[in-house]
């Protein structure tokens, strides 16, 4: 299987190659809402593909996210539905037959808990796709936001005003310095203090 064969949305896959070429061995990428794993094992092929030791992360409660945004549609309830509540076992079976098993690490929780997991400036790229209403999207940023290493990114999907006003909202009032990035992406770097 090859990421491009998951189900999902992922138009950022030159985003994970300039983090691949940017960061050095030894790095540690964490992306915030999985789905499935297409930009997950995406992420996992241009890792492999640089030839540096990078360790990759995800994140996803893998129960989705309901009904959001201004269509007010769940994009991840049929997924949810014919997984018994979750997805998380289709998602890790997309990992194993991707071949990213052993070097792609999961961790079922929900955003902000799963930061409580990293020390301070521990992490050089977290990108956070996960809940998109105003709320969610503020409380991850203001949760990564310690987590990120001097230098790192902290960075997002969906940054579109017409498709989710929401984000473009949060991402401005919180992290007034971050700028438009990739495609429909949002990217802010750490600064020495």
């Amino acid at each position: 299987m090859n990421w491009t064969d998951i189900p999902g949305w992922f138009q950022w896959r030159s985003a994970q190659e300039e983090a691949a070429l940017r960061f050095p061995d030894g790095s540690r990428f964490l992306e915030v809402g999985n789905f499935l794993g297409r930009s997950l094992c995406s992420l996992g092929d241009v890792v492999q593909r640089s030839g540096k030791r990078i360790t990759v992360i995800g994140v996803d409660t893998c129960r989705g996210s309901g009904v959001e945004g201004v269509r007010g549609k769940d994009y991840h309830g049929t997924a949810v539905e014919e997984g018994g509540g979750t997805f998380a076992g289709t998602l890790h079976r997309n990992l194993i037959e991707c071949g990213y098993a052993d070097s792609i690490s999961l961790i079922v929780a929900d955003s902000l808990t799963a930061s409580t997991f990293f020390a301070d400036r521990s992490i050089d790229w977290v990108h956070l796709d996960a809940r998109h209403d105003r709320d969610h999207v503020k409380a991850d940023i203001i949760a990564w936001l310690p987590k990120i290493r001097v230098d790192g990114w902290l960075s997002g999907d969906d940054y579109d005003e017409i498709k989710w006003p929401e984000v473009v909202s949060a991402v401005n009032e919180v992290l007034p310095d971050a700028r438009p990035w990739s495609t429909s992406q949002w990217r802010w770097v750490a600064r020495p203090v």
